[in-house]
């Protein structure tokens, strides 16, 4: 059965740019020829709140896709062997909490639009 996926994954921020990159792409070409790939959400790179490996940054990406249920076993099989990927957690998707999420943001930013300049607290009062 087909269902929605997504995997958080951290790489190692002590890499160069040019290196994550290529990591990144590494992994989304594995997703990419392994299901029915959506989008990656990158966000880049942060502080660990704790060391792993003794390294205390990581570069952060969030992957999105449908796929049967062995696709979790045939990513940690993938990437059990790369040292330059700290951590990773594949999860189900629940995508009545995505929509209603999107709703929420649609209409708080359709409130801020509707909103008049003189109520944001942004002009100087005397």
């Amino acid at each position: 059965m087909i269902r929605p996926y997504e995997t958080a994954v951290v790489i190692d921020g002590t890499l160069s740019d040019d290196a994550i990159q290529k990591e990144q792409e590494q992994l989304e070409e594995f997703f990419k020829s392994n299901s029915e790939f959506e989008k990656v959400d990158v966000w880049g790179k942060r502080a660990l709140a704790y060391t792993i490996n003794k390294k205390k940054t990581g570069h952060f990406a969030v992957f999105y896709y449908r796929a049967s249920g062995d696709i979790a076993a045939a990513f940690d099989k993938h990437v059990k062997l790369d040292e330059s990927l700290l951590r990773h957690l594949t999860t189900v998707r629940d995508l009545k909490n995505e929509a209603a999420r999107e709703a929420f943001a649609a209409r708080k930013e359709e409130i801020r639009i509707d909103k008049p300049d003189d109520e944001d607290g942004d002009e100087e009062r005397d």
